[in-house]
């Protein structure tokens, strides 16, 4: 009688049982939102504002995780990609990835930050900015996510 009622009372707690997956989407969930989402990540570019035909100058930026918790991505690598515009506004180079699938963990305020060199052959006025396409990773769900810099302008002379 004592297995009966042990067995009775662990298939009842089985069934009441809540999936510790499914207490993390609906944190998940419940702290993703549409408002909210500015909020977990920032990305900032700098670069100087005047440099010399060819002569190589460094592109720096930076993705912070500003979610206050550790988080999950996965990327390209680099992490960003980089276009350059003419006075025209033509793109006149997209500096590529080399690598795709790389999944990082981050911590709180945790910080990833990128250098490129590059080197402009012509004079003039250029921009540049920089593009971090990943996907957040939470449990068997993701969301998608393309952050841009704002454009910093770059005067070019000889």
């Amino acid at each position: 009688m004592k297995k009966l009622v042990i067995i009775l009372f662990f298939s009842l707690l089985s069934c009441h049982s809540i999936e510790p997956e499914s207490i993390a989407k609906t944190i998940l969930n419940s702290t993703i939102t549409s408002s909210a989402e500015k909020d977990l990540f920032s990305v900032h570019i700098s670069v100087q504002e005047h440099v010399k035909t060819n002569e190589a100058f460094t592109i720096k930026v930076e993705f912070k995780n500003e979610a206050e918790r550790i988080i999950e991505i996965m990327s390209g690598e680099p992490l960003f990609y980089f276009v350059i515009w003419d006075s025209t506004g033509k793109a006149i180079n997209t500096i590529a990835r080399t690598d795709v699938g790389v999944v990082r963990p981050l911590s709180v305020d945790e910080v990833i930050t990128e250098k490129h060199l590059y080197e402009f052959k012509k004079r003039g006025i250029y921009e540049v900015s920089a593009i971090a396409e990943f996907t957040l990773q939470f449990g068997d769900d993701s969301k998608f996510y393309k952050l841009e810099t704002v454009r910093k302008q770059i005067k070019v002379n000889e």
